[in-house]
């Protein structure tokens, strides 16, 4: 698949196949395509992905669910949590942000289904019992939950009919 036909087919997916693990050369491949993601003065080391799977991942998903009666990773086999560390939030997000887009355009890529949560930022920043996931104390620096990623094999393809349109204007 060329690039162009990857952005288009891109989609949210929320029903992955709860059975079927992605496989590690395909984990590997997503994370390499994270690490070549453009950086603000190339500070790669202000980044860090957390990798929830197996029983780690069940165990935030129970969780999950018996604090909100949901589970925001909507039942996915692989979870990347990507932490920034910095004072300067607007770049901490464009950093994110781009290891983001990296990750989700080289899952579809790899005919995988990843969605680019959000939500789970704000219950880990403001509930007690979710602090341990907001913030990770090292040696190095505090690094702070910027969003997560849920991937996995598609079940249903859940295919939005929103416009893709947006506002152009040149001068």
């Amino acid at each position: 698949m060329d690039t162009y036909e990857t952005i288009l087919k891109r989609r949210s997916i929320r029903s992955y196949i709860v059975s079927k693990d992605v496989e590690e050369e395909k984990i590997e491949k997503i994370l390499n395509a994270a690490f070549h993601a453009p950086i603000a003065s190339g500070k790669y080391d202000n980044l860090l992905i957390k990798i929830y799977k197996n029983e780690k991942l069940k165990e935030l998903q129970n969780e999950l669910i018996s604090l909100t009666n949901k589970d925001n990773t909507y039942n996915a086999p692989l979870v990347f949590f990507i932490y920034h560390k910095g004072e300067n939030i607007d770049l901490a997000n464009l950093d994110s942000g781009a290891v983001i887009e990296n990750i989700l355009l080289e899952a579809t890529n790899l005919s995988l289904g990843s969605l680019f949560i959000y939500s789970f930022v704000r219950l880990a920043k403001e509930h007690p019992s979710f602090k341990k996931y907001y913030e990770i104390k090292r040696e190095d620096g505090n690094y702070i939950l910027r969003s997560i990623v849920s991937l996995g094999y598609i079940d249903k393809e859940n295919v939005s009919n929103i416009e893709h349109k947006m506002k152009v204007e040149v001068e």
